[in-house]
């Protein structure tokens, strides 16, 4: 991608109000299958939500797919929302998210494809598989999903990150927009 490419596609995240972004080669992100055991066993959608999985890729796949790529945008989206105000905060910005996708698509950049910083929010009960999905145009996988070790991604590009022991802690949610 060139300067001039990679300035529309900034702007274009901007204005959708997303400031907090590095640059970052997809390669350099971090696919662990251990990531995919803890959604198989610690989480409890798991096999509730069609972008999750069963239903997303191998962990074979999310590698492959990731190595298509050579220009991707971390996002950082940093939450001090009550939980009970987390849900509408997580609807918002995928919302925007998913939009801000769709409108870098439309700029040029057939390839863009979005990883997600949470499970899909659209609904307020997510479909289970696919072929249930409400939204399926809307329906984007997590960088979980995609077997990325978030924690140890993060680090390599200067954010930090720890596990949170209470829901009212400051939560900080990543989201990985390919781009191409």
């Amino acid at each position: 991608m060139n300067e001039d490419g990679a300035v529309r596609v900034a702007r274009i995240l901007e204005g959708a109000g997303f400031h907090d972004y590095r640059w970052v080669r997809p390669s350099d992100m971090i696919v662990s299958q251990w990531v995919r055991m803890k959604c198989m066993f610690g989480c409890p959608d798991f096999g509730r939500n069609a972008s999750c999985p069963p239903q997303a890729p191998s962990v074979q796949e999310c590698r492959e797919l990731l190595s298509e790529y050579s220009h991707a945008l971390l996002i950082h989206l940093a939450c001090e929302m009550p939980p009970g105000k987390m849900r509408q905060w997580r609807l918002e910005n995928q919302v925007r998210l998913i939009e801000a996708e769709r409108r870098i698509l439309l700029a040029g950049f057939e390839k863009t494809f979005l990883l997600s910083f949470d499970n899909c929010n659209l609904c307020e009960v997510c479909a289970p598989t696919p072929s249930e999905c409400r939204q399926p145009y809307k329906r984007r996988p997590t960088m979980e999903a995609f077997a990325i070790d978030v924690y140890s991604s993060v680090r390599k590009f200067g954010y930090t990150l720890s596990v949170k022991r209470d829901r009212r802690e400051k939560s900080d949610r990543f989201a990985l927009l390919l781009v191409e």
